[in-house]
């Protein structure tokens, strides 16, 4: 799920809790808010409680569905043909770079090297003779470039079986787990079939998909944060971003990394929440938003003739107490009770929150 899709889901969740439960409450069942109904019923303006609130500079939060997943995954492969004769590990086994995996039977390969050594030797002796009769000259060139030739390729076939003989261990390339092994003892395998996946978690890389403009707004080295569906909190760092969109979803590939020492498992549904550019922005509570006729998502204000605006919103990202909103005023007086019962352009009585609990009886009275 992309980010602004979650978003407006998260908007449109908290706009129906906040007007149900406020309805349901009966705007607070104060009396102050029952006397405001009353008033709006006998035609004279409805008391709305108020606040007035100033944006600050914060850092824009960016929120972004993703995965756990390995650092590095390599599946083994034999390099050469023959018989499973040892196996080190288990699925699940810790490896260390360099441990012996698996090990391959050695067949007739050390008679094969003892037979080409020897015929190395024989084809070096060989090309001395034919330079010593070409200082005579009984030998020409081309005696000695057949000699030669025929040297190289003994050589040529001694490697070929000394890369065999390398080849019948197979050992971890780096420090992981044994995700999978494909081979029990006894099992014949040929050049190029799997025997056993590694897979490297630490560090762990917590990846997601975000859109152009976010992309625009990070960079390789910021900071993050990934919280995981358990509910785990893991900081680190971005490493990769993708410098070409998807050509499905036309979204970004971005990786943070995080250490994992405790062995956090990859395949986990997790939440990335990443720093994005810094800008200015209002700290209001999700119980402030409404819905415009057309469903744009807002906040009613009262303006210095006591009637209703209302003022389009984006939210930018989450706050210890609250959401962080875009679209409003830098200083701006927001309805914070009542802006259910009133709509934009109404004249309205507001009242704040401070002269309300200091004066509670002047409140009563101004019914």
């Amino acid at each position: 799920m992309n980010t602004s899709k979650k978003q407006s889901l998260l908007i449109a969740a908290a706009v129906a809790v906040a007007v149900t439960l406020w309805m349901l409450s009966g705007l607070g069942n104060s009396p102050e808010d029952s006397g405001a109904q009353s008033r709006n019923i006998s035609g004279s303006a409805m008391r709305v409680r108020v606040e007035t609130i100033t944006a600050n500079e914060v850092t824009r939060e960016i929120i972004v569905s993703a995965i756990t997943e390995p650092n590095r995954y390599v599946s083994m492969k034999a390099e050469t043909d023959g018989a499973v004769v040892g196996l080190s590990v288990e699925r699940g086994s810790p490896v260390v770079a360099g441990e012996n995996i698996v090990e391959l039977d050695m067949r007739d390969r050390n008679a094969r090297l003892a037979e080409t050594s020897s015929l190395v030797a024989q084809r070096e002796l060989e090309l001395k003779a034919r330079q010593n009769l070409r200082d005579r000259d009984f030998a020409s060139e081309v005696d000695i470039a057949e000699a030669n030739a025929r040297l190289e390729s003994a050589k040529a076939a001694r490697a070929r079986i000394q890369l065999e003989l390398n080849n019948i261990t197979i050992d971890a390339p780096f420090d992981g787990i044994v995700q999978d092994r494909s081979v029990e003892i006894g099992d014949y395998v040929r050049a190029g079939d799997t025997v056993v996946d590694i897979v490297d978690i630490d560090p762990l890389i917590i990846s997601g998909e975000i859109n152009g403009k976010e992309v625009s707004e990070l960079y390789v080295g910021g900071r993050g944060i990934a919280k995981l569906v358990n509910g785990t909190e893991l900081s680190g760092v971005i490493r990769y971003l993708a410098p070409v969109a998807d050509a499905n979803t036309r979204t970004f590939r971005v990786e943070l990394e995080v250490p994992n020492p405790s062995g956090i498992r990859a395949g986990l549904t997790a939440e990335l929440q990443l720093a994005g550019s810094r800008i200015v922005a209002h700290d209001i509570s999700p119980s402030l938003l409404t819905l415009a006729d057309d469903g744009t998502v807002g906040v009613k204000t009262v303006n210095a003739s006591n009637r209703v605006d209302f003022y389009p919103i984006e939210i930018a990202g989450s706050s210890d107490d609250g959401i962080l909103v875009t679209g409003l005023p830098e200083t701006v007086t927001v309805i914070t009770v009542g802006q259910g019962f009133v709509t934009v352009g109404q004249q309205v009585e507001a009242v704040t929150n401070a002269t309300t609990l200091e004066n509670n009886s002047a409140y009563e009275r101004a019914d």
